[in-house]
């Protein structure tokens, strides 16, 4: 796996894993890296396709073969340390818990420092805890990473309170927003479109909470204000809520759509709606990245109180809030919104704190600072030794 790096003594290498790279839905992943000019990110892998060839960085596998690769999950073994160690690398940071756990022998291996960023599910899945005849990875090693790394990154407040929960050190514990590009961003301005929601057609996306406040509005008579509702998607719940929405009038299923069409959309709906809620198994957001979409696209966003959307979005001042997996609460969040007299402002509010905390560039540079100044690990006993 050897592989040429240019010779710059001012940038050490940062390596960042994922276990599968890049799947459809984390893009966001290349925000983490765009303002670093200290750290060097190589990217390690077990398996890499999908949107990989986004990443303009090096990427390098765990393993040649699929039993390999098997091995390595399992062992912490690959054949490719030396080639690792070649690039002297200063730093690790994983990408997910179970991430954390499948990259902990390497940064054992390597003697460097390990960070982890938790981004949602992972910090809050009933399965993490469930009692098995054979441990999965993550529970196997996860006393060992809550030894070893010396930092746990939380993509919220939320988040960080549920693995503090949990029995993760807190003084590891490190709130540490995703950014995005606000290059872009627009002005806020009136609207009169539709609504719309975009994400993935599974249960925690509260889509089936959305229908049913919607055919309440429509049955009470209260629905006069919504023109319509679509729903920008695709998922294993499609059918369910094709069904769901049968007799609600103006709903659309757009499908899947490009960043693009997404884009436009964004700028003519009246609002976009974030309906999520915990799901059955635990599994809960992060911070929706679709909210800072929006408000970065000037409009407004009729959200729930699930995870660290409160942490963005302030009920009656920067956005609408309904209480998580309630259709009658949210029922009435639309009604609210339609009544509010300068949804503008409300917008430009949101935009404010967009700038402040969820900006990609700044949010890079403190995560390079964080990574390049980091502390001498802990060193429980190492898998190798």
């Amino acid at each position: 796996m050897p592989i040429d790096m240019p010779n710059d003594a001012h940038h050490h290498t940062c390596l960042v894993f994922r276990d599968k790279l890049l799947l459809p839905s984390e893009g966001f992943i290349a925000s983490h890296y765009i303002s670093f000019d200290r750290l060097r990110p190589v990217y390690l892998a077990n398996k890499i396709g999908w949107r990989a060839n986004e990443l303009h960085a090096p990427k390098l596998q765990t393993a040649r073969t699929a039993i390999g690769t098997t091995i390595f999950k399992q062992t912490g073994f690959s054949p490719f340390y030396k080639s690792l160690k070649a690039l002297q690398p200063q730093v690790l940071h994983a990408h997910f818990g179970r991430g954390g756990a499948l990259a902990l022998p390497v940064a054992q291996r390597l003697g460097i420092p390990l960070y982890v960023t938790y981004h949602g599910g992972d910090a809050t899945k009933f399965t993490h805890d469930r009692k098995r005849l054979l441990p999965t990875i993550y529970q196997r090693r996860l006393t060992a990473l809550q030894d070893y790394a010396n930092g746990f990154l939380c993509v919220s407040n939320f988040v960080a309170r549920r693995l503090e929960a949990q029995g993760f050190p807190k003084h590891k514990l490190i709130t540490h927003y995703i950014g995005i590009n606000l290059a872009d961003i627009q002005a806020p301005t009136s609207r009169d479109g539709r609504l719309l929601f975009i994400g993935r057609l599974v249960g925690k996306k509260g889509v089936d909470v959305l229908l049913t406040a919607l055919r309440m509005l429509h049955q009470s008579g209260k629905a006069d204000s919504i023109k319509g509702l679509d729903i920008a998607g695709t998922g294993p719940d499609a059918d369910h809520l094709r069904k769901m929405a049968n007799g609600i009038p103006n709903v659309s299923f757009l499908g899947w759509q490009t960043p693009e069409q997404l884009a436009l959309r964004m700028r003519s709906c009246c609002a976009v709606v974030v309906p999520s809620h915990q799901a059955p198994d635990g599994d809960c957001e992060g911070l929706p990245t679709v909210i800072l979409e929006a408000i970065r696209a000037g409009c407004p966003v009729i959200a729930t109180n699930h995870a660290g959307i409160p942490e963005i979005i302030t009920d009656n001042a920067s956005g609408i809030l309904a209480t998580e997996n309630d259709s009658a609460s949210l029922a009435s969040a639309l009604t609210r919104f339609a009544s509010i007299s300068d949804v503008p402002a409300m917008v430009a509010k949101a935009q404010r704190q967009l700038r402040a905390e969820f900006d990609a560039s700044t949010q890079s540079a403190k995560l390079q600072s964080m990574l390049a100044s980091h502390y001498a690990p802990t060193k429980p006993p190492n898998l190798f030794e």
